[in-house]
C-alpha cells in the first residue's frame, strides 16, 4: 500500500494546470488562487471527505469510489488513530426512490448502490482504526415523498446501516429517522460539525418542532464557543447548478422559470419552502452571531465552492453532489471554484488549528465505466484512466494555523476522538448489530 504523501504529491501536480483545465466551460474566468500543498501526516489531526449523490454507482465501474476508498485508507493508515478519517455523505444515498423493502424487485440493486459506498470505509486500515462513514438522507432517500412513505424509505436506510455494522464498518444514519436535528458533533478543540436533515423541512410540520429545532441550532451556534461550525446536510445553502439557478440553453427556459416561482419544485433552494427555511437560517446566524465557517451540502451534481455575500453568509458554501451524476453549471457570485466533473471534498484539519478545503475532481467522461461496448479490456482502461484524473483541482486555507505548538496525538481520547456523545440513538450501538447483513 502506498505511503499517503506520494498520494498527495499526485494531487498537487495538477494544480499547476490552474482553473482553465478544470472548470466547467459554462462559466466564466473564476478568480485566480494561490494553491496550497497537502500537509504531512504528522502535521494533521483529522481528515473528512465529503462525497454526495453517489446512489447511481455501479458496482466495480465507479473510478470516484475507487479513488475515494484509496485517499481513506492511505489518510487512515499514516494518522493511525480511532476515527481520525471519517466521510460525510450529504444525502441522495439510493437512487431513485431510496432503500426499497425486502420484498422488492429492486431491492438487491438498492442494496448494492448503498454497499458500494459503504465500502469506502470497510478497506483494512479503516476498519482497523475506526474510520466512520456518516450517512445523511437526501430526497431521493426519503423516496421524494412525505409522511409515513418517505419515513419508512429512510428508516429502511437507517436499518440497513446499523445491519452493515455487524461486518466491522463504522456507518450511521444521522441525523436519525424521522429527525431534523441538528446533530452536534466536536472535533478536536476548534471544530463543531452540525448535521441536518433537510428534507424534512420540505413536508408540512408543526409549528412548535420548527421552532425547537432552530432553537438548538441556535444553542449549538452559541454554545460552540471559539470552535469554528462546519453545517452539513443534503440541500447546499446557495448553488450555481439547475436547483438554484435558471441554466441559459434550455428550450424548457420560461416553463422552468414558472414552476420554480410557484413552488412546483420544491426540491428547488429557490423554492418558497426552502427558500423560507434558508431565511430563519440566516435570521438565527444573524441573531447569533455565527455564520458557520462551512455550510456542505449535495443535491445539485457538481463541485463548487462559493464565498459568502454578505455578513450572515457561511464564510464558504460547498456544493459536493458529484458522486454519481453530473449536472451543468451556470457563473454565480462569488464562485470560486465550479465544475461539472466527478470528484469529492476534502478537509483538513491541521495539528495547529489550521482548516484546509481541497476539490478532487475528475475527467467528466469517466464519471462511470459500466456499459463500454468494447468490452472487458475497455472498462478497464477505462477505470484506470479515470482514477488517475481525479486529482487536486482547488485547495484554501479556510483558517490559519496557530503560533501554539500541536497538542500530542495521545492527549486526544482513545476512541473516536471527535464525537462528543453517542452515534445512534439509545438502545443501538456501533459495535452491536440486529439482524442479517443485507448487500
Amino acid at each position: 500500500m502506498r505511503e499517503a504523501r506520494p498520494r498527495a504529491a499526485a494531487w498537487i501536480g495538477a494544480l499547476a494546470l490552474g482553473c482553465a483545465a478544470c472548470g466547467n466551460a459554462t462559466v466564466p474566468d473564476l478568480p485566480p488562487h494561490d494553491p496550497i500543498e497537502v500537509p504531512d501526516p504528522e502535521q494533521v489531526d483529522a481528515v473528512l471527505f465529503l462525497i454526495g449523490d453517489g446512489g447511481a454507482t455501479v458496482e466495480g465501474r465507479s473510478p470516484t469510489l475507487v479513488a475515494l476508498r484509496r485517499d481513506v485508507e492511505e489518510w487512515s493508515e499514516a494518522l493511525a488513530r480511532d476515527s481520525a478519517v471519517s466521510v460525510i455523505y450529504p444525502g441522495d444515498i439510493v437512487y431513485p426512490v431510496g432503500l426499497r423493502d425486502r420484498d422488492h424487485p429492486d431491492f438487491e440493486t438498492d442494496s448494492v448502490r448503498l454497499w458500494n459506498q459503504i465500502d469506502l470505509v470497510r478497506g483494512p486500515a479503516a476498519l482497523e482504526h475506526a474510520t466512520l462513514g456518516l450517512f445523511l438522507a437526501g430526497n431521493h432517500d426519503w423516496g421524494n415523498a412525505r409522511g409515513d412513505a418517505g419515513l419508512a424509505r429512510i428508516r429502511n436506510l437507517e436499518a440497513a446501516l446499523v445491519r452493515a455494522r455487524t461486518a466491522g464498518p463504522r456507518v450511521a444514519l444521522l441525523p436519525e429517522a424521522g429527525s431534523p436535528g441538528p446533530v452536534i458533533r466536536d472535533l478536536r478543540e476548534n471544530v463543531r460539525i452540525m448535521l441536518v436533515d433537510t428534507h424534512w423541512f420540505l413536508q408540512p410540520q408543526p409549528e412548535r418542532e420548527m421552532d425547537a429545532f432552530f432553537e438548538a441550532l441556535a444553542e449549538g451556534l452559541t454554545s460552540a464557543g471559539d470552535r469554528h461550525v462546519i453545517m452539513v446536510q443534503h440541500h447546499p445553502y446557495r448553488s450555481a447548478g439547475p436547483h438554484d439557478a435558471l441554466l441559459p440553453g434550455s428550450s424548457a427556459f420560461g416553463i422552468q422559470f414558472l414552476l420554480k416561482k410557484t413552488g412546483t419544485l420544491v426540491q428547488d433552494l429557490d423554492s418558497p419552502v426552502y427558500d423560507q427555511f434558508r431565511r430563519r437560517l440566516r435570521a438565527t446566524f444573524r441573531e447569533t452571531g455565527r455564520p458557520p465557517l462551512i455550510f456542505a451540502g449535495g443535491h445539485d451534481h457538481s463541485l463548487q465552492v462559493l464565498e459568502g455575500l454578505g455578513p450572515d453568509d457561511p464564510g464558504v458554501s460547498v456544493v459536493s453532489g458529484a458522486g454519481s451524476k453530473l449536472t451543468p453549471i451556470t457563473d454565480a457570485g462569488g464562485m470560486l471554484y465550479g465544475a461539472s466533473r466527478p470528484g469529492y471534498v476534502a478537509l483538513f484539519f491541521g495539528s495547529d488549528d489550521s482548516v484546509a478545503l481541497y476539490v478532487i475532481a475528475g475527467d467528466p467522461d469517466r464519471l462511470s465505466c459500466s456499459g463500454i461496448t468494447m468490452g472487458e479490456a475497455a472498462e478497464q482502461e477505462c477505470m484506470r484512466a479515470g482514477v488517475d484524473s481525479l486529482r487536486v483541482r482547488w485547495s484554501s486555507l479556510l483558517v490559519e494555523g496557530t503560533s501554539a505548538p500541536p497538542a500530542p496525538a495521545d492527549t486526544l481520547a482513545p476512541r473516536t476522538p471527535w464525537w462528543s456523545g453517542p452515534l445512534t440513538p439509545p438502545g443501538d450501538t456501533l459495535a452491536d448489530g440486529a439482524g442479517e447483513i443485507e448487500r
